[in-house]
């Protein structure tokens, strides 16, 4: 990824996550980008070119702060945007749907059965980076 696809990337993450977001390139991994708030490295985006359609996948391991976890405060706190609301998945228990308003935009994977640890993965697309957007 080149400092122009990144700066795609991290308009659209901060409008969708948190306007302070920043990516940094990930020394020696050209697919790879390291996802940082508040001075902070909270994940990893990586790209995805396999099947000609170029995509990307941000992941941030989120850790539960007590032994009975809010889901929707861990992640409104990970990202610091409390639009953000977590929603059961419906025949699943190891996930949750993640909503920024009442659009979807990423999945919550539970990493253990004590509940403790989770994965937040975002997809997006490469028509999701409307050129010419800056923020």
């Amino acid at each position: 990824m080149d400092r122009q696809e990144l700066d795609r990337l991290q308009v659209y993450l901060r409008r969708m996550l948190n306007p302070e977001i920043a990516l940094a390139e990930r020394a020696r991994r050209e697919d790879m980008a390291e996802v940082i708030l508040n001075d902070e490295p909270i994940g990893r985006i990586t790209v995805d070119d396999e099947d000609g359609d170029r995509s990307y996948n941000l992941t941030v391991p989120i850790e539960m702060p007590s032994a009975t976890p809010n889901l929707n405060e861990a992640v409104r706190a990970k990202f610091g945007n409390p639009k953000l609301r977590v929603v059961p998945r419906p025949k699943k228990t190891d996930s949750s749907e993640i909503y920024l308003d009442d659009e979807y935009i990423a999945v919550l994977f539970r990493d253990d059965a004590s509940g403790r640890t989770w994965t937040f993965e975002m997809a997006v697309l490469d028509i999701d980076l409307e050129p010419g957007e800056q923020s």
